[in-house]
């Protein structure tokens, strides 16, 4: 009887540990930075809807709950604010300073950067490749390797499978 006793308590426990180890209790951060950021081809972060999409290629795409923290949030507006990123053009347009034109092949199409912050909301947009001669294409350039460092570098990131192929 005994023996049946701490077989019936071993297994509440272990219904216990294993309920409590599935509960999903870790709740996002407030998002005071938000940032719709649509880069290469197909990767997402969106912190308006807290998730990210990582492009898998042949494998297609995965979504996952994503946020940033107050530190990584603080991080990008600061370089935000460094770059002037709320008085930069709405768009990025290619000229050529010549008759040459650069093709990009496959295109990644349009590249997206949205942040809003504190009352302001600002959208910019460009395409690869655009002329490197512009300096305030240089410093959104900048700003979008802040925020792709900061976003791969989260354990949430490393822990999405990796693209399987490349985009030809």
């Amino acid at each position: 009887m005994k023996k049946l006793l701490n077989k019936f308590i071993l297994l509440h426990l272990l219904c216990f540990v294993f309920q409590s180890c599935n509960d999903s209790s870790i709740e996002p951060e407030e998002q005071f930075v938000q940032i719709y950021f649509k880069y290469d081809f197909r990767n997402e972060l969106n912190t308006f809807d807290n998730t990210y999409q990582k492009d898998l290629i042949l494998d297609g795409v995965i979504i996952v709950p994503f946020w940033l923290t107050a530190e990584e949030q603080n991080k990008i507006i600061k370089k935000a604010n460094d770059v002037n990123f709320f008085s930069m053009p709405d768009t990025f347009n290619y000229s050529s300073d010549d008759s040459i034109a650069i093709v990009i092949d496959p295109n990644p199409g349009e590249q997206v950067l949205r942040i809003k912050f504190n009352g302001k909301d600002k959208t910019t947009i460009w395409i690869f490749y655009i002329s490197q001669n512009d300096p305030q294409l240089n410093a959104l350039i900048e700003l979008r390797k802040n925020i792709i460092s900061i976003t791969e570098s989260k354990p949430e990131y490393k822990r999405l499978p990796p693209a399987n192929g490349g985009n030809l």
